[in-house]
């Protein structure tokens, strides 16, 4: 193999490899979501001794209780927005969700 192949076609494809698991790696940092934001803020104020273990840990569980909440509502909405679910079936559907987390 010439050195010319090196330069002109190996050197390249690497740094083009490099690049994109680079800008994988960035953008899967970039994208936690607000439970992991919150759980982090909580736990640097638990670790400042700021907030008490049980304030955390009933923070921590009021957040583990918005995250399912959050993830069923779209579940629902996009049952609705795929038209599997009528109009009335949705409004139903949402106040039994929100009234089984209010109680919770």
């Amino acid at each position: 193999m010439e050195s010319s192949y090196f330069f002109f076609l190996i050197l390249p494809l690497a740094i083009l490899v490099f690049f994109l698991v680079a800008l994988v790696i960035y953008n899967a940092r970039k994208e936690e979501d607000d439970y992991e934001k919150e759980l982090k803020k909580l736990r640097q104020l638990l670790f400042s001794g700021k907030l008490d273990r049980k304030t955390f840990v009933n923070m921590r569980n009021r957040l583990k209780h918005e995250k399912v909440f959050t993830s069923e509502s779209k579940k629902l909405f996009s049952l609705l927005s795929d038209d599997k679910l009528d109009k009335e079936t949705y409004v139903r559907l949402r106040q039994a969700l929100e009234k089984s987390f209010r109680d919770s």
